[in-house]
């Protein structure tokens, strides 16, 4: 359920005017749409406690870009932490080592040494933080950079179309294509790609980008050295019926590694209309009879408030035994393999 839809139940369920009720969400009076918003948070937070933080109930997966720095800051709202994997631009994923902190310092030593790279291994949580060696350099956060060139429309017989590229210091023109008859931008890419192969941004001592590559009409640059930022490009044509851009000088862009967090956390601050609480479905109306406790409370029904209490206590019960029920299988065989009544022999054999 969304934070929207939560509220509008919410309304209907306390008796007051809402849009399930044809009514606009309520900005004024005791049960405005900000104060039922805070009070469904305030209540995530409370079920997440009250069920111990069951695993299953708020797992989430996220990926960030790498900073350059040793202690790496965990996602907001984490718990517990079951997995970190770390992938490297444009290569495979692969899941970091984790240690406790007495493993740590007989691993690694109480001596973080001064080395850079991708990491291998990380430090349990601890303050907001986990520690990574090796440490991840510059050239992790920012990689090599990358820049797309993009052909569209419809090329015309004659467009001349060549690429200019710059590191600060050398400015370098590959040669002028001329489109023919035969050509679409798919094939125009893949020329353009030519000869910047063989220009001297690619070629010889003082080259600065690695070798181009298309796919379809894209043409991808990426810098030899990192972090390559500071590079240029364009696209300059003269056609009137074919679109290539970038048509002014642009900075190749950032292209670091990553690194995924797989994690219990406390759910999603509910803010916008469309936010979910990162629980399952199941268990969006025991938010909702949390705060309906209060709100009948507020309104002298205490029996009502007593049984919205007692729904949101089920819920709670019924969560803490989310995990086994969501992971229910059938079985193969009553008994193991190593008991007796089993054989590997056909019937008959003995």
């Amino acid at each position: 359920m969304s934070l929207y839809d939560m509220q509008c139940r919410l309304l209907m369920l306390l008796r007051e005017d809402g849009p399930d009720t044809g009514y606009a969400m309520p900005f004024t009076g005791d049960f405005t749409a900000s104060v039922i918003t805070r009070d469904l948070n305030i209540a995530m937070a409370q079920f997440l406690s009250e069920t111990g933080f069951a695993p299953d109930l708020c797992d989430r997966m996220d990926t960030f870009p790498v900073f350059p720095v040793m202690d790496y800051p965990v996602p907001l709202g984490l718990v517990g932490l079951y997995q970190i994997d770390y992938t490297p631009a444009g290569q495979m994923t692969y899941t970091l080592n984790g240690l406790s902190m007495s493993e740590w310092t007989r691993d690694i030593g109480g001596v973080q040494p001064p080395v850079f790279g991708q990491p291998l291994t990380y430090r349990e949580p601890f303050a907001g933080y986990v520690r990574l060696y090796p440490q991840p350099g510059q050239g992790n956060a920012l990689g090599p950079g990358i820049g797309i060139i993009t052909l569209g429309g419809a090329p015309s017989i004659g467009d001349q179309t060549y690429i200019v590229a710059s590191n600060g210091t050398q400015t370098v023109t590959t040669a002028t294509y001329t489109t023919t008859a035969t050509d679409t931008t798919t094939t125009i890419a893949v020329q353009l790609m030519t000869k910047l192969n063989q220009s001297s941004a690619v070629q010889g001592v003082g080259s600065f980008l690695q070798p181009s590559s298309t796919i379809s009409n894209h043409l991808n640059l990426t810098a030899i050295t990192p972090p390559g930022t500071s590079i240029t490009y364009e696209v300059v044509t003269n056609s009137a019926t074919m679109t290539a851009t970038p048509s002014t000088p642009t900075n190749l862009f950032p292209n670091g590694d990553t690194i995924t967090f797989y994690y219990s956390s406390l759910g999603v601050l509910l803010v916008n209309n469309g936010d979910v609480p990162n629980i399952p479905p199941p268990f969006c109306m025991v938010l909702v009879y949390r705060v309906l406790a209060d709100y009948w409370a507020r309104k002298q029904d205490f029996q009502q408030s007593d049984m919205y209490m007692k729904r949101y206590e089920n819920g709670v019960a019924k969560a803490k035994a989310y995990t086994f029920d969501s992971k229910r299988s059938t079985q193969p065989t009553v008994a193991g393999e190593d008991t007796a009544g089993y054989s590997d022999y056909p019937v008959g054999w003995g």
